[in-house]
């Protein structure tokens, strides 16, 4: 709901086939939260909200708003609004800390401040949020207050009308006139507007099991098993040394996400990306038997009994939700 209203932005995460375990399409029996971070491609739809009441606690309770895993509790102080943006970090993140020109995956609560109505949540509808930070797709209190957030962060932004909506209100009309908004924000991931695609040597010998190279050591979350992964990549043979797939080829913004542990890839990206860190760069290099194994995958282009290396950039992880 807080679209530059002369832009609209897709949801972009994508699910590579050769990626998964089979190569017959997308996997319709994937878990159901991997699902909700994923969505088909739509220029034309803008989520459309209905006032509700502000986030009740969930599960019943208390809300800890520094637990990244639970939609966050959106308090508006018993105070005027104030006439500036305000920013509160309430968890600080460790990752990437973000600019004008890196794309970003977010969740978001956004509350009016004059009736603590929520008119809009991405966690509602289970569809995190891409964009271009600094791009004018958002509404300048994004554009503004997310710049210097870090990869892994929750942040309460406090927004006056001037940089929302200003003296006319939504055109859906649940956000009135000269209105105040108060969001929180999660920062799940974010392609630094100077990432390039990296290249990917084949060892000449390929090693019987398991191994792989820290090229760049990240700062920010731990990839564990059962946490949500984002990533981009490029993989190629190590018998010929070409390329198979790479989401770098599909764009920028058309980097992955899965959930570790799940079997949503191969075992042996599986496997070789738990450790790393968030903002980390690593190559792995997988044997046959944590590949596509005798069958080899995507009609001919890998090869049974294939080797294959990847190199990851670590984008974001988090706790599944």
């Amino acid at each position: 709901m807080f679209f530059n209203k002369s832009h609209r932005s897709p949801i972009i995460i994508l699910f590579v086939c050769l990626l998964m375990t089979s190569c017959g399409g997308v996997n319709e029996e994937i878990n159901q939260p991997l699902d909700e971070i994923s969505a088909e491609r739509s220029d034309e739809v803008e989520p459309t909200p209905i006032p509700t009441a502000a986030p009740t606690p969930t599960p019943a309770g208390e809300v800890d708003n520094s637990d990244f895993r639970t939609k966050p509790l959106v308090v508006i102080p018993d105070s005027s609004p104030p006439s500036t943006l305000q920013i509160e970090d309430l968890i600080a993140g460790g990752g990437l800390i973000v600019g004008a020109g890196d794309f970003l995956i977010m969740d978001y609560v956004g509350v009016s401040y004059s009736t603590g109505l929520q008119f809009d949540a991405s966690w509602d509808r289970g569809q995190p949020f891409p964009f271009e930070l600094g791009a004018g797709r958002v509404i300048n209190g994004w554009d503004e207050g997310i710049v210097g957030m870090a990869v892994g962060g929750r942040r309460t932004l406090t927004i006056p009308p001037d940089k929302a909506y200003g003296e006319t209100g939504s055109g859906s009309g649940s956000i009135g006139p000269n209105e105040t908004l108060v969001f929180v924000v999660d920062l799940l991931a974010a392609v630094p507007q100077n990432l390039e695609k990296p290249s990917v040597e084949a060892p000449d010998v390929p090693p019987e099991a398991l191994v792989f190279e820290d090229i760049l050591l990240g700062d920010g979350s731990v990839v564990v098993s059962g946490s949500v992964v984002y990533i981009h990549y490029v993989g190629i043979s190590q018998s010929s040394g070409e390329q198979f797939d790479s989401s770098w080829d599909r764009g920028r913004s058309e980097f992955i996400g899965f959930i570790s542990g799940a079997g949503n890839v191969i075992e042996g990206l599986d496997q070789g990306m738990v450790g790393m860190k968030v903002g980390g760069r690593r190559t792995i290099v997988i044997p046959p038997a944590l590949a596509y194994g005798e069958n080899g995958a995507g009609d001919g282009l890998i090869s049974p009994n294939e080797t294959l290396i990847f190199t990851v950039d670590l984008l974001g992880t988090h706790p599944l939700r």
